[in-house]
């Protein structure tokens, strides 16, 4: 204990759980001579001494009774009674702990662990336990002159009930020596004891539950809330929540006790066990701080494989306690889901990290390149794309464009305009003219921002973007979706080992997504409705239902369509077309009758990848009842990815084992408790019967024990954590950033709440023991007793 603990006068002492083995006090060499004086002596010679002892100082051990609460005496008829302690014998000082333990419970108190006497050869053959108000607060923490928080409550009384045993060598036993009942302090109420420290404890059972739900992303309030459910009130739980927090608090830290990033790396490389196509990249920065960081697993590797024609992605702040920038390498799959391909941190938003990046990225990626890659607007993913990705397409995010176009030009009908701009469907010739009259429209020759957005024009519109094959994707909001997603599972407090962990959770509802996407294309067949029953019979066997609803939309668009004219030149033949009542555009559909090749001046099978209402209008004329092979996409269609799913391996990691097993076996019997539930009897004949089945598996042997937690390798025992890194945009609370952060309760600069000393109404000023917030990079809670 530190100098702020409370300390007897007479004896040492601490605190300890139920289920503790021993303490540092054990290793006292000394034996108390005065331990008789004041207490109320008993052997454990007879019963009958026993209770003539009793008597004599006005108590039965059948009613055991304080001197502040003098109507206790039934509460100890449900557990261990003062009888029981007087004429038990205990194989070890740790059973006769637990045993005062179940008494102090039953009657309303806790019990602190005191001194152990020795014989001459070193030998522990007398202990003491005590009530936990023994002894006195020292005075010097009432007189300390630099306090800044207010005083802890009293929980001293220089309280005399005590317990001592002592070892009978002759028998091999512990045996009572002594026993005080009386207590100066009146006792806890029976619904209160279960909240006392030494009797409060997480079984392994609650701590492989909690394991279970914190894994699925369930947040610790949550946790509780659903054992309290469970247990029918948080009254009958055998915990509190500071005990939940500090046992996840206690797993995270064990887990990065060689340091966040090695713990993060270490995760990521034990996954190459169960997937040998996960990949791990990092760098080194500055005094050998992880720098850049990139993964991805073999599902992600043949996602991008299928559908790595088009790619996006963006970065995302106050995911990590790093506040370094996360990278999400996202696109669309073949049922216009959002689908990822690996994860990327970065040191910083420069282009040399943005380099390091991408180069990662297409070295494990086999070296295969996007053919369009969609981002925002920032100068350095421009740069980097540009030197990594020569040969692929630049997008810019569409809504970012409307977004700047809004916050600059602060008029709603030149954003709309500037939206026609952006999407429609104008030639080069006819977007150069509508920009032109746009622009003179609203007086912004010179605006600064116009022209920049002009100059970057070919990145944007449409017009020269339209036979660019995009999969539908114009903006990064898949992105912006993804960190939605995140929400669920991941605060900007999350260390690197929970970010990863909480990214594979991400990644895991998304394919689920796509495996019920799956599922609902090939086992269920869509209704046809058009006229064009043939064609829309063959797109329904062929595209996913997404894909199918796309082309079946353009199928029923034929009806609004007029032939204008057709003309043939050779193996040739041209339709030209427009809309019903629409007299400004024509369409023209070239057909090639020896190759079977469709071509429309409107490019939406260039850019989206199905065939348009036009093709469709010149198929009935032409009386094809099929769609050609060269207009199915292989992307769009239900055996996109005909490869057997490389991340699904069966579950070898003990740990994982461990964890499905448990989960099989609390769902079996789950059906078990409710119907045993319903009656009384039922109830006790069930619980007697999982109670005999539990010691029978007791003692069938020694539970395997789980290796829960695995280190860093030896060639990352020397990286350290990353550097807090500073995002772009004003930081938080920048009006009192230089003045320090203000207390919510007088309203002054350079202090909190928590250590304001304007009114002495905070009471958990005595923390044992300090902590060094400069040396926290996981967790910021101060345990108390």
């Amino acid at each position: 204990m530190d100098s702020d603990s409370e300390s007897s006068s007479e004896f040492s002492a601490q605190w300890s759980d139920g289920w503790s083995t021993g303490s540092e006090a054990d290793e006292c060499e000394t034996v108390r001579q005065s331990e008789e004086v004041d207490m109320t002596l008993l052997d454990t010679e007879g019963s009958s001494r026993v209770a003539d002892d009793a008597k004599d100082q006005g108590s039965s051990w059948a009613t055991v009774r304080s001197v502040e609460e003098p109507n206790n005496s039934n509460r100890c008829e449900a557990g261990v009674t003062a009888e029981d302690l007087a004429i038990a014998e205990f194989d070890s000082v740790e059973e006769a702990y637990a045993r005062y333990v179940e008494y102090a419970r039953v009657i309303g108190f806790a019990v602190r662990k005191g001194d152990s006497g020795r014989d001459n050869e070193g030998n522990v053959v007398r202990k003491f336990f005590f009530c936990n108000r023994e002894g006195l607060r020292d005075k010097k923490h009432y007189e300390r002159i630099d306090r800044q928080r207010a005083h802890k409550p009293i929980t001293r009384t220089n309280c005399n009930a005590r317990f001592v045993v002592h070892l009978d060598k002759g028998y091999g036993k512990w045996k009572m020596k002594s026993f005080v009942a009386d207590h100066n302090h009146e006792l806890a109420p029976a619904d209160h004891t279960n909240v006392m420290a030494p009797h409060r404890h997480m079984s392994e059972g609650d701590k492989a539950h909690v394991h279970s739900l914190h894994e699925a992303g369930f947040q610790t309030t949550q946790i509780m809330g659903f054992f309290a459910y469970l247990a029918g009130g948080y009254r009958n739980l055998h915990f509190i929540k500071k005990d939940l927090y500090n046992y996840i608090d206690d797993v995270r830290r064990s887990r990065i006790v060689e340091g966040d990033a090695a713990a993060a790396i270490s995760y990521l490389k034990g996954k190459t066990e169960l997937d040998p196509l996960a990949v791990v990249q990092y760098s080194y920065c500055a005094e050998n701080h992880l720098g850049n960081l990139f993964w991805c697993d073999g599902q992600m590797q043949h996602d991008y494989d299928c559908f790595g024609d088009v790619l996006a992605f963006d970065s995302t702040y106050r995911k990590n306690l790093y506040n370094r920038p996360l990278v999400i390498f996202s696109a669309t799959n073949h049922h216009r889901q959002t689908i990822i391909f690996g994860f990327g941190l970065l040191e910083d938003e420069k282009i040399p990290s943005y380099k390091w990046l991408l180069r990662s990225f297409l070295d494990v990626m086999r070296q295969k390149e996007p053919m369009v890659v969609v981002t925002d607007g920032d100068e350095s993913m421009k740069e980097a794309i540009r030197s990594e990705f020569p040969n692929a397409t630049h997008r810019l995010c569409s809504w970012h464009l409307a977004r700047n176009a809004v916050s600059n030009i602060k008029d709603a009908n030149f954003c709309s305009a500037f939206k026609t701009a952006v999407y429609g469907n104008f030639v080069v010739e006819e977007f150069e003219n509508y920009w032109a009259e746009m622009v003179e429209s609203f007086g912004l020759e010179n605006n600064e921002w116009i022209g920049k957005t002009y100059e970057k024009r070919v990145h944007w519109a449409n017009a020269y973007l339209c036979d660019k094959f995009c999969a539908g994707v114009r903006t990064t909001s898949r992105c912006e979706g993804i960190n939605s997603s995140l929400k669920k599972f991941i605060r900007s407090g999350n260390c690197l080992l929970e970010l990863v962990e909480n990214l594979d959770r991400v990644v895991k509802d998304y394919r689920n997504n796509e495996f019920m996407a799956d599922f609902k294309s090939l086992y269920s067949e869509p209704v046809m409705t058009t006229g064009l029953e043939s064609i829309e019979k063959t797109v329904s066997k062929v595209y996913t239902r997404e894909i199918f609803f796309e082309v079946k939309k353009q199928i029923e668009s034929v009806g609004a369509l007029l032939v204008l004219h057709r003309e043939t030149y050779g193996t040739i033949q041209k339709f030209m077309l427009r809309k019903f009542r629409k007299l400004r555009r024509v369409y023209t559909v070239l057909y090639d009758s020896s190759s079977e090749n469709y071509e429309c001046s409107c490019k939406l099978w260039n850019s989206l990848g199905v065939p348009c209402s036009h093709i469709c209008c010149a198929m009935k004329e032409l009386e094809i009842e099929a769609l050609p092979r060269l207009l199915v996409l292989r992307r769009w269609c239900k055996d996109a990815k005909t490869l057997v799913s490389v991340g699904e391996v069966p579950v070898v990691d003990p740990e994982k084992a461990f964890r499905v097993r448990y989960g099989s076996l609390w769902s079996a019997c789950m059906s078990m408790c409710y119907i045993a539930s319903q009656d009384g009897e039922t109830y006790e004949n069930v619980l007697s019967q999982v109670a005999k089945l539990t010691k029978e598996i007791e003692s069938a042997g020694p539970r395997g024990g789980r290796n829960r937690f695995g280190r860093a390798g030896d060639d990352l025992v020397n990286m350290l954590d990353p550097t807090i890194v500073k995002s772009k945009g004003a930081p938080r609370g920048s009006t009192n950033a230089k003045m320090g952060r203000r207390c919510r309760r007088c309203h002054g600069l350079g202090h909190d709440r928590r250590n304001c000393t304007a009114r002495n109404e905070q009471p958990d000023d005595e923390v044992e023991g300090t902590m060094n917030s400069q040396s926290q990079t996981s967790c910021k809670k101060v345990r108390q007793g």
